[in-house]
């Protein structure tokens, strides 16, 4: 599905955005029309028309400054997106929620309207609603860096799927109702902006319109027919998906020490480029922790500052994060901090990002020797889980797992609600009992130099079987 809704589905919206309105221009030329209803209700029509048009600018300047700035990890750029589109969208949905109700309200226009009337608004708000509810709700922002390196690659005609796939729910919903609208587009009156009258801006205060060239037969290129502006519009939008193409893989990471990998290898992204375009929209360009959505309700913990290099997820004897710790955060995510898994990443893609969050981690120190796991008992003793639970684990985790132990409200972040079988760093017991005995440095101890491996196996145990849910 992943292939199909970010390697395909995009092509087959993209062929119907660009083939059917020349189709329909050479067939169907009388049928470029705006179908106006200006005669009736006209001060809401003026409204609606002056807040859908100037927002639709808005928002199209935004996200064009956002693709080019998420390609290349210009923030200054996706912030500039974030402020157009914000309120370019405020504008938009209240001027096609203004438009809609008007339409369906008053009898002339209803009477006027076709179905593509209605559609049309039907995916606007949407679309327009749930980018909203993101930035101003979830305070989710940044995914132009995402987006824009994925964009690029489809221009390249060589999409990259998994780029998005790190995606949240509600982002790949609006880019798949976008793509849906483009795909609808052609069909309705909305193509009548590829033949706007721009030679307005410079005619002279009086002038005698004629039909001579607008319905001509041939195609021509002197900007005096439909046609010649319909081909411009369209050559105009290749060319800014030509460019946002060749400026793939062109961004660099501030302050990453290392040298940079190759941008791409064997049509994937790569090392920087890559970290830019899955990474930034948390954790910020330059590895600070404060990239443009880090300030999202929606994060158990802020993300982190990859600079300073306290990783808390380690398997190491020493405390300090190894390159397969990192890549095991990487592939499989934080779910309970708010940091999705990236499975759909290729090792070689998961080891250029290790490569550089290691550039960015300031004077890093050596990763001591590596957690053993030795061999599960093949009986549990649940009975020594429970107490070695009630005395090392409940004052955190609370005595029912809840997350809820005298010292809970005291750490910077929540102990993780085993009850719920939410655990932070993978549910399989080789995991649980990693965390258990290498900790989570600085707010859990490591167990391992406390409690033997059995007893740490009796505890494993315990937590699957006497607190966790059972699948």
């Amino acid at each position: 599905m992943t292939t199909f809704l970010w390697g395909v589905y995009p092509y087959i919206c993209a062929t119907l955005f660009f083939a059917v309105p020349v189709i329909r221009m050479a067939s169907r030329p009388f049928s470029w029309s705006t179908r106006a209803s200006g005669m009736f209700g006209r001060r809401t029509l003026g409204l609606a028309s002056l807040l859908f048009h100037w927002g639709i600018l808005a928002v199209f300047l935004g996200h064009l400054a956002g693709l080019f700035g998420g390609v290349l990890g210009f923030e200054g750029a996706v912030g500039f997106f974030y402020w157009s589109a914000l309120i370019g969208g405020l504008a938009v949905l209240l001027g096609s929620s203004i438009a809609l109700v008007r339409r369906i309200v008053i009898p002339e226009v209803r009477a006027l309207s076709q179905p593509d009337d209605y559609v049309v608004h039907l995916f606007l708000i949407p679309i327009v609603a749930i980018a909203l509810y993101q930035v101003l709700v979830d305070r989710i922002f940044g995914i132009a860096f995402t987006a824009s390196s994925w964009i690029a690659s489809l221009a390249r005609l060589s999409p990259q799927p998994e780029l998005m796939a790190s995606a949240g729910l509600l982002t790949q919903l609006h880019v798949v109702l976008a793509l849906t609208l483009f795909a609808y587009f052609p069909f309705t009156k909305l193509v009548h902006v590829w033949t706007y009258p721009i030679n307005y801006f410079v005619r002279p205060y009086q002038s005698m319109r004629t039909v001579r060239y607008r319905f001509q037969r041939r195609w021509e290129f002197a900007l005096r027919s439909d046609k010649s502006w319909l081909l411009y519009g369209l050559g105009a939008v290749v060319a800014i998906f030509a460019l946002a193409a060749g400026l793939l893989g062109q961004a660099r990471v501030p302050g990453a020490s290392l040298a940079p990998d190759a941008p791409t290898v064997s049509g994937q992204l790569m090392g920087q480029p890559l970290y830019v375009s899955q990474c930034a929209r948390c954790h910020g360009v330059s590895g600070h922790g404060d990239g443009p959505g880090a300030s999202s309700p929606t994060f158990g913990a802020p993300p982190r500052d990859f600079t300073a290099g306290q990783y808390r997820f380690i398997s190491t004897t020493n405390g300090v994060a190894s390159d397969d710790d990192l890549y095991r955060t990487i592939e499989g995510g934080l779910p309970s901090s708010g940091m999705p898994a990236f499975t759909q990443l290729t090792p070689e893609q998961i080891r250029s990002l290790v490569r550089v969050l290691n550039g960015l981690w300031r004077d890093r120190p050596s990763s001591g020797a590596p957690v053993v796991v030795p061999p599960r008992p093949s009986v549990d003793d649940l009975t020594l889980g429970a107490t070695l639970y009630a005395s090392n684990c409940a004052t955190c985790h609370g005595a029912a797992g809840h997350g809820d132990g005298p010292l809970a409200t005291s750490l910077p972040t929540r102990p993780a609600n085993l009850a719920a079988g939410v655990f932070k760093a993978g549910a399989r017991p080789e995991q649980i009992f990693l965390r258990a005995a290498a900790g989570i440095p600085p707010l859990m101890p490591a167990f391992r130099g406390s409690l033997s491996a059995d007893s740490l196996w009796a505890v494993v145990a315990y937590v699957e079987r006497g607190i966790a849910p059972h699948p």
